[in-house]
């Protein structure tokens, strides 16, 4: 369940004739709204006590929904995106149409710091709950950076060695992709932009339960 984010596209370089000038391309877009997922993960942890740590890894495919964007540039754009001719021209906000856009199958390990608290009175229930560094993992179309994993949840054990537990937690973390150049021909002249990057925060809530094994 991913919350709506905005985004920039950045082109830092130009090329025109094949001689590489400056340039700061820079188109804000107001929101985003990402698809809800499946996801799907395992941890492995140690207990101390009441205190544990732990090391998870989950899928995580924050898609883009088909949907209407508001767009504002510092510098005039004027090309086809998705098949539809859009224009913006410096400081001024446009709406631009965009189909469903679909992102590689990423992933997120994350590096938990778990508190377990006492068992619900009357009940084998316990609460824990946890937080820590997390590191988005994709393809090379798309970088990932670090973030932060917080949450927490319940666990029933049904065995010494076998538990049920259900979770709430939320995952923060950028990412950055690749999104393509943009070129043309005027009078001869051919001109192209550097890599147009697309940077964004993912922000993810997820309920997570599972089977959990303890050794």
């Amino acid at each position: 369940m991913p919350e709506n984010t905005a985004a920039t596209l950045r082109a830092d370089e130009a090329r025109v004739n094949d001689t590489v000038i400056p340039a700061q391309l820079r188109i804000d877009i107001d929101r985003l709204r990402p698809t809800n997922s499946t996801i799907f993960g395992a941890r492995l942890g140690y207990w101390s006590g009441a205190v544990g740590i732990a090391v998870d890894a989950s899928t995580l495919d924050p898609d883009v929904k088909r949907q209407t964007i508001r767009a504002t540039g510092n510098l005039r754009f004027d090309d086809d995106v998705f098949g539809e001719r859009v224009v913006i021209d410096p400081g001024r906000s446009v709406a631009v149409d965009i189909p469903r856009v679909t992102v590689p199958t990423t992933a997120t390990f994350a590096a938990l710091a778990i508190l377990r608290l006492p068992p619900t009175p009357g009940t084998r229930v316990t609460p824990y709950a946890f937080a820590g560094p997390v590191y988005l993992v994709t393809d090379s179309d798309i970088s990932g950076d670090w973030g932060l994993r917080a949450g927490a949840g319940l666990k029933l054990p049904l065995s010494r060695a076998v538990s049920l537990f259900g979770e709430y937690r939320y995952t923060n973390v950028s990412a950055s992709a690749v999104a393509g150049r943009i070129g043309g021909d005027v009078m001869g002249i051919r001109g192209t932009t550097g890599d147009i990057r697309v940077d964004l925060d993912v922000r993810n809530h997820s309920a997570v339960g599972g089977i959990g094994f303890t050794f």
